[in-house]
């Protein structure tokens, strides 16, 4: 088989693919340029070549999709199957419009609503959530309070530290501030079997106190006197 004889044969193969391409899609307009690759295939045992596949459907009539390029893969088919998968760009605006609405509604019935309550409730609803940019868009437009992220604190019970952390401390400067507040000077008198104590707030005054039960013929060995003194307690931790 010469070179002459086997191009001469390739030529008229070519063309013969091509009439058959022609003849495919004239009978169905309808036909995919993949899909009558493939039929060349099936007839001819070999392809026909992309430039030439192209030209004879072309040529015929055939409609390209130049959107998805080379027969319909890549990217751009697996972008379209999601895309309607999801319903598409219009039903989904309209999912985020419904789930604005909704997030406006719990606004105004209740004002004193979190973003992250509403955000819940728009899921739960609506089976997936809302982005946060337009929850926080539709939340801040009806009037919802966003306040600084983080957590709030919990009011905790006020506890003294002045006089120290642990208890023994503290209870020691109780007793302390409780004697100081009292006088520091006592009269004790023993009369008709009882105990009278008269308290004063200097020594002077006490002993003027003391003298004038003397004078008035209280017995010296029925009055006492002291003075309040700091107790020096030990203390086991």
């Amino acid at each position: 088989m010469s070179e002459e004889k086997k191009g001469k044969r390739s030529t008229e193969n070519t063309a013969e693919k091509m009439s058959y391409v022609a003849e495919i899609v004239k009978a169905d307009p309808k036909l995919t340029l993949n899909a009558a690759g493939k039929q060349v295939v099936g007839k001819f045992g070999t392809r026909l070549a992309y430039g030439k596949l192209r030209e004879a459907f072309v040529g015929a009539g055939g409609a390209v999709d130049t959107r998805r390029g080379q027969q319909g893969k890549g990217r751009g088919r697996k972008a379209g199957k999601a895309k309607a998968a999801r319903g598409g760009s219009k039903r989904s605006r309209e999912n985020t419009s419904a789930k604005q609405a909704m997030v406006a509604d719990l606004v105004k019935g209740n004002p004193d609503i979190t973003m992250n309550e509403v955000g819940k409730l728009v899921t739960q609803k609506f089976k997936t959530q809302l982005a946060f940019p337009r929850l926080r868009e539709a939340f801040k437009a009806a009037g919802g309070k966003i306040g600084k992220p983080g957590r709030r604190r919990k009011p905790g019970k006020f506890v003294e530290r002045r006089f120290g952390r642990r208890a023994s401390d503290q209870a020691a400067a109780r007793t302390a501030r409780t004697l100081s507040a009292m006088p520091r000077h006592v009269v004790i008198i023993h009369a008709d079997g009882l105990v009278h104590t008269h308290e004063f707030n200097s020594r002077s005054e006490a002993s003027s106190f003391a003298g004038k039960q003397v004078q008035q013929g209280v017995a010296t060995t029925s009055i006492g006197y002291y003075e309040r003194q700091a107790l020096e307690v030990n203390v086991g931790v």
